[in-house]
């Protein structure tokens, strides 16, 4: 541990060690001591409640003050919580933009608010960390943190492709800030960590983060070189199978991050992998990797992808563009064409003389002595002379060509060289007489290890830059590969049509839309269906001189009529209001034609059925019982107080950057019945989060009811017509 290190943690165990002298005071004098701290500041001030049952406090602080300086801390062991003070408010919004683990244990750190109102345990907190084991970490790979639902208000009031692209990149990349503070620090610190069992032990970067294409959240690939000096010797031969030597390697790193809790957690191991790697994640700073030892290749194979990168200040955008398009279409990643995969596609379409905006590796190569490692050159010369640069074409017009470049490409029976860019036959490489005589170390390889030859057999092959026996689509799978081409095809259309209007509005063209043939056939919709009957309510919201009215020839009728103008309207005003759901009303469910903004007592009375196509992001039905204060104005309709919460729990979820937190996309359908009469509620998932939608039908089940009852009565007793409702002349905005 660095001295700085060791300096914090000497602070750390001084400010413990007083905080402890209170442990045996009564409850009185450490509210007493609570009072006397509220002035901590809720901007730059968290709390941690409850303490992690298999982390220390010393370890919990030690870990908390890695992200900066602390002002002050102050125990509160029979509250069984901490609050923490730091200098600035910044800390705060970083420690808060992610979620943190220590010893496998997720640490409940939240804001600390005024009047520490999370002074103690949160119950809500607390059921939410004994959810089953497993269930968490699902609802957590459903939210992808950029996918384009989270993201796209980014291209609010934006049109131009330029600026879209800027709104699009500033939310996804990985930031400066973000790789100096959480990244870049950890191949150092592992170095110190490993050096007393490995001294000659070094760790290295690859990868997106290595060659600038990282996005938000994105793992951190290392290289940990060992050594030779507290190796076994069998580890050190070349030819040593890793089946071998990973046992032994493995052994002793594990044995390392078991012990120290506070550094490592959620540690995995693949052993059996073609790179054997251990995940873990490096708690200081919150982040996930993938250690291997297998050899540096990939640090090589970063620079050049870096240096491509680079090369031209088009290109960077560029290839972040397009990974993201692929990440967003689902179309890259595990069993589809991975991420180096597919910038080595973007490498070789900028390879091509008609773009002409990246040279051959092999250009590079020629004008410097070889470095090799396992037999391939793994060294260019960054400052090679080129030609100058003569293509003028903008972003927009890069990416359509991309799409239109790789839409027909030919891939069967093909293989894509990025050594030279360019394309030969699978039977060129059947025969090595037939390739060319740079490709000599290639030659040479085969030649000498028949069976590590390219496998040329896999729908798409493309060969590694570097490594030239590695195909590096070779788990591209014939499924993959079309939907791949289906999408460029898809995206080539739409870059078609936006060019007409100089690309203005393309990436919200491109990201709202799915291609046709890969709409998968969905699974049933799940669907819920629920009555609610008039019963006495049936008098609710009638005029008061209904009695006597004589131009209301058909009174039963009336009735029945105003009720359900009635229920419509307050289920309408559930969602709205209560739910914070954006709801559009359909007449015609079918065509989705007949849009209407108010539901008038005509469309009730003419139309059977009316559709509500809803759609929303906040999970307002979580901690609304500590929010339930009590509302004395009897003129408020429960539904007016509902909605009152709702707010307080609205403004909560954005203090802590949740706001936008879910996704609900549903149909409702009201259907009048008679004889009893009543409504009949049919709510159709379309696009929901799966989890999210079930919580939300067992709400809609319990509470539409109860409010529309409730607030009926409120209507009988005070006589109010609708429109006369309080709560709709102060809050509801049509």
């Amino acid at each position: 541990m660095n001295s700085k290190s060791a300096e914090s943690v000497q602070h750390t165990n001084k400010q413990i060690a007083t905080s402890s002298n209170h442990q045996h005071q009564d409850a009185r004098s450490e509210q007493s001591s609570y009072e006397g701290n509220q002035h901590y500041l809720p901007g730059k001030s968290v709390c941690v409640a409850p303490l992690p049952k298999n982390v220390s406090v010393e370890e919990l602080v030690n870990y908390l003050r890695q992200f900066g300086t602390v002002k002050r801390q102050q125990l509160f062991k029979r509250r069984n919580s901490i609050w923490i003070e730091y200098n600035d408010s910044k800390l705060v919004d970083i420690l808060m933009s992610r979620s943190h683990w220590l010893a496998n244990e997720k640490i409940c750190l939240r804001r600390l608010k005024k009047n520490g109102e999370n002074f103690g345990v949160d119950k809500a907190q607390q059921q939410k960390d004994t959810v089953p084991k497993g269930t968490e970490n699902k609802n957590l790979e459903e939210e992808d943190p950029i996918s384009y639902d989270r993201i796209k208000n980014v291209f609010e009031n934006v049109v131009t492709f330029d600026n879209q692209m800027a709104a699009l990149l500033n939310a996804v990349q990985l930031t400066e800030f973000e790789l100096a503070t959480r990244y870049n620090v950890i191949c150092t610190h592992l170095d110190e960590i490993f050096r007393s069992m490995f001294p000659q032990c070094k760790t290295y970067k690859f990868g997106s983060t290595v060659a600038q294409l990282s996005f938000k959240e994105s793992d951190l690939d290392i290289y940990m070189y060992v050594g030779q000096i507290g190796v076994p010797w069998i580890c050190n031969r070349p030819d040593t199978p890793s089946h071998i030597w990973t046992p032994m390697i493995f052994k002793r790193v594990r044995k390392v991050m078991y012990s120290m809790k506070s550094i490592f957690s959620n540690i995995v191991s693949i052993p059996k992998a073609k790179t054997p790697i251990i995940k873990f994640r490096y708690m200081p700073t919150n982040v996930s990797c993938d250690i291997s030892f297998k050899n540096g290749l990939g640090i090589y194979k970063s620079n050049f992808l870096r240096y491509c990168a680079s090369r031209d200040p088009r290109l960077r955008p560029l290839m972040l563009l397009i990974k993201y398009w692929a990440r967003h279409f689902k179309i890259s990643g595990s069993g589809r064409i991975s991420s180096y995969g597919l910038v080595c596609l973007i490498i070789f379409y900028l390879q091509q003389e008609s773009v002409g905006l990246l040279p051959p590796l092999l250009d590079l190569q020629r004008t410097c002595a070889p470095e090799t490692m396992n037999g391939w050159q793994v060294n260019f010369n960054e400052d090679t002379v080129l030609p100058a640069i003569t293509n003028s074409s903008n972003i927009a017009v890069l990416l359509h060509n991309f799409f239109s470049f790789y839409e027909n490409f030919n891939f069967n029976s093909r293989v894509i060289c990025l050594l030279d860019g360019k394309v030969y036959s699978t039977a060129d490489f059947a025969q090595l007489d037939k390739l060319p005589d740079y490709m000599y170390r290639y030659k040479s390889f085969v030649t000498d290890n028949s069976a590590k030859k390219l496998d040329i057999q896999k729908p798409v092959c493309l060969q590694d830059p570097i490594e030239l026996n590695q195909n590096t689509a070779a788990n591209t799978s014939d499924r993959a590969l079309m939907a791949f081409q289906l999408c460029c095809k898809f995206s080539a259309d739409i870059c078609l049509t936006a060019s007409a209007n100089n690309y203005d509005y393309l990436l919200t063209m491109l990201f709202s839309a799915i291609p046709p043939q890969l709409m998968q056939a969905k699974k049933k919709k799940k669907r819920f269906r629920n009555e609610i009957r008039a019963g006495r309510f049936i008098f609710a919201g009638l005029p008061e001189d209904f009695e006597t009215r004589t131009d209301i020839t058909d009174k039963e009728q009336y009735k029945k009529d105003n009720w359900y103008f009635v229920t419509f309207n307050l289920i309408r005003d559930i969602f709205e209001m209560i739910f914070k759901l954006k709801v559009e009303m359909l007449l015609d469910q079918e065509t989705k034609q007949q849009k209407i903004d108010i539901l008038s007592d005509v469309h009730t009375r003419n139309h059977q059925k009316v559709t509500f196509y809803c759609t929303g992001h906040k999970c307002v039905w979580y901690n609304r019982k500590k929010n339930n204060r009590t509302l004395l104005d009897v003129q408020m309709s429960l539904l007016e107080k509902e909605a009152i919460m709702s707010d307080k729990v609205v403004e909560q979820l954005t203090e802590h950057d949740k706001a936008n937190n879910v996704r609900l996309d549903f149909m409702c359908t009201l259907e009048k019945a008679d004889n009893p009469v009543a409504v009949v509620i049919v709510l159709n998932d379309e696009n929901s989060q799966n989890h999210i939608f079930r919580e939300f039908e067992c709400f809609v089940n319990s509470w539409i009811p109860k409010i529309i009852n409730k607030t009926l009565l409120h209507m009988l007793q005070f006589k109010k017509t609708y429109d006369q409702l309080y709560y709709q002349q102060l809050n509801h905005q049509r």
